[in-house]
């Protein structure tokens, strides 16, 4: 079986590579791994250098931003995860956004990404991601020309947008705003709460 590159290792034998076009936030994730006993950590500001440096000398571990110039986290994990990429195809991917959106998540998970880290963090629980990835079995499939963990299309498709509550009209202040396919459904509901208020 395809399995990532860092199951089993030892947390200060790790080899992190954090990119992100940030300089700040570079100097505080290397921070915080340094604190927890990581080994070797390179930062990369640039992720199309990161892409070329990374096929060179292979990380153990990848941390991204999601949102990043030319290529945004997802981009970059989902270069990795071809199957051209050699090595690094499987190495195994944190993407790090201030935002949990549903769809930086999705999006994170469906290029090949294990985890989504949610900023701002803390030293503790970046060691409790990285002890839980390192026992983290799960292998990598082939979907088309990239690998993505075994059986997250699954999960994914079973998962679903929750309705955002927004005014709609005065006459109905609390609407349910749904995705753009179910409107039919949107309509139902407003139908159905308005014949029980008459």
């Amino acid at each position: 079986m395809l399995f990532h590159r860092a199951l089993g290792r030892d947390l200060d034998k790790l080899v992190v590579a954090v990119v992100d076009n940030r300089r700040p936030m570079l100097s505080m994730m290397r921070a915080m791994l340094a604190a927890i006993g990581t080994g070797r950590i390179d930062t990369y500001e640039s992720p199309t250098e990161a892409v070329d440096a990374m096929g060179l000398s292979v990380p153990d571990l990848v941390i991204a931003a999601a949102s990043m110039q030319p290529l945004t986290g997802p981009a970059l994990v989902r270069t990795m995860r071809h199957a051209s990429s050699n090595a690094l195809r499987f190495v195994p991917a944190m993407i790090m956004s201030a935002h949990a959106k549903p769809t930086i998540v999705e999006d994170a998970l469906r290029a090949g990404a294990h985890q989504v880290l949610v900023l701002p963090t803390s030293a503790s629980t970046l060691y409790r991601r990285l002890d839980w990835l390192l026992n983290d079995d799960r292998p990598f499939e082939l979907r088309g020309e990239h690998y993505v963990v075994a059986g997250m299309e699954e999960r994914l498709s079973l998962s679903f947008q929750r309705p955002v509550y927004m005014p709609a009209e005065p006459s109905f202040p609390f609407a349910a705003s749904m995705p753009d396919e179910e409107p039919a459904l949107a309509l139902h509901l407003a139908q159905k709460a308005r014949a029980a208020r008459n």
